[in-house]
């Protein structure tokens, strides 16, 4: 029988000679390629032994797998080789000072997961990799037995604005962790694997962009907050929830309303497809507030509200279901302020009345001056009943003022002893 990697010499020998030859004298009459340092061969498994693998290579000698080389396979890959199987195998050293024929399982394994990286790269698709380590420049990702690297500039996972005090603390936290990364550079001759995972969120992107459409009401989770909007994920790409659009009552900061991690319900108001731009509204699809203060106001009712904005000519004020209402200038002027700002802060809470109510147009008319002084006394002292308890209540600065000024002496108004009644001299 003839053995693996062996061709017949060119010299002739008749089947009787052949059939008479000992062992030594067949390998004479036959050439074997000798194998050289990078060769892969096929082999099959002899013997496992716990520190060694023997394997049948077709040649003059079985080759060795040694104790080095099996230490650095995958936990329990020699579980798994058991005799009569194939397997490619390096050659690391033709024969070594014994004469033995060293090979690498290790090493054949890490060719195949080279020739599949170059096929990724070529193909341009998608693979998986976890971090084990990060270095100034970026982090080391395990991609089946070799190690890749992924550039600073390539990670997208580390948020926009990080400061560089802050990066190498971002990056610790992304070790342990599974990664969606593309295959962006491949050099087996300088064991240079780099691998993006910019790339690879950008086609996730492109084709989340091409399932959502302008109109659809979608979950996210809120991951950044800005003094103009807050950035949600919608499932692998971020759109931008404007300030204006958060929510029915003005909103001084986004962190207001939301935080980092919550998940909220959006409606998608518009997609620019080629800037991966998405324009998101909570707004929308929360309740109206003018419905609900519809049912509960009239005009001359009186309404506790909070400051929500304070402009020269005026001040906004939110009812209990955060329908907002203004209270002009002109409706504030026994307060004797020069400017809104000078009495009141966004937050404050304030007793108003109810005199004007728009339904098309939605305004709400309010005023401070119409609420009697005794009002606004037992309002406020049914607030410091409320401060008791130790219930948190907001600053009412402004009827306080109001009370106070009332019950102030007039400095105006002296008076005459003229020893009988008291008159008052003008």
């Amino acid at each position: 029988m003839l053995v693996m990697n062996a061709t017949p010499t060119d010299v002739e020998v008749s089947d009787d000679d052949f059939n008479n030859m000992d062992f030594a004298q067949m390998l004479e009459v036959y050439n074997y390629d000798e194998p050289t340092r990078g060769q892969i061969l096929t082999g099959t498994v002899l013997e496992v032994r716990r520190d060694e693998v023997i394997l049948d290579v077709g040649l003059k000698r079985d080759a060795i797998v040694t104790r080095k080389d099996i230490t650095r396979l995958p936990e329990n890959y020699l579980d798994s080789v058991k005799p009569g199987m194939e397997m490619p195998i390096y050659v690391l050293r033709p024969y070594d000072e014994d004469g033995e024929l060293v090979v690498s399982i290790n090493k054949a394994l890490e060719l195949e997961d080279w020739k599949l990286a170059q096929e990724y790269l070529d193909n341009d698709t998608t693979t998986e990799a976890r971090v084990v380590d990060v270095n100034k420049g970026g982090m080391l990702v395990r991609f089946h037995r070799l190690m890749g690297f992924v550039p600073n500039s390539h990670i997208e996972s580390i948020p926009s604005g990080v400061s560089p005090s802050r990066l190498r603390e971002v990056k610790d936290e992304l070790v342990g962790k599974t990664l969606q990364l593309k295959v962006i550079q491949v050099e087996q001759a300088r064991n240079r694997l780099i691998l993006s995972e910019r790339a690879a969120r950008r086609d996730a992107r492109s084709e989340r962009l091409q399932e959502l459409e302008a109109g659809q009401v979608v979950t996210g989770r809120v991951v950044n907050l800005t003094n103009f909007g807050a950035f949600v994920d919608i499932g692998g790409v971020d759109g931008m929830i404007h300030i204006s659009n958060i929510d029915h009552r003005h909103v001084a900061h986004p962190a207001d309303v939301l935080s980092v991690g919550d998940e909220v319900k959006v409606r998608i108001d518009s997609i620019d497809v080629d800037r991966e731009r998405i324009a998101l509204n909570r707004k929308a699809i929360l309740p109206d507030p003018w419905d609900a203060f519809i049912e509960a106001y009239n005009p001359g009712d009186l309404m506790e509200g909070l400051v929500t904005n304070v402009v020269d000519f005026g001040v906004f004020v939110a009812a209990p279901s955060g329908a907002q209402g203004l209270v002009h200038t002109s409706r504030m002027e026994n307060l004797g302020a020069s400017t809104p700002a000078d009495m009141f802060r966004e937050g404050d809470a304030v007793l108003v009345r109810i005199v004007g109510i728009d339904p098309e147009r939605k305004h709400i008319e309010l005023s401070v001056d119409d609420v009697t002084v005794a009002e606004q006394e037992e309002w406020l002292f049914r607030r410091r009943e409320a401060e008791g308890t130790g219930e948190e209540i907001p600053n009412a600065s402004a009827s306080q003022a109001i009370v106070d000024a009332d019950e102030a002496p007039d400095a105006a108004v002296d008076t005459v002893d003229t020893g009988e009644d008291t008159v008052v001299a003008e």
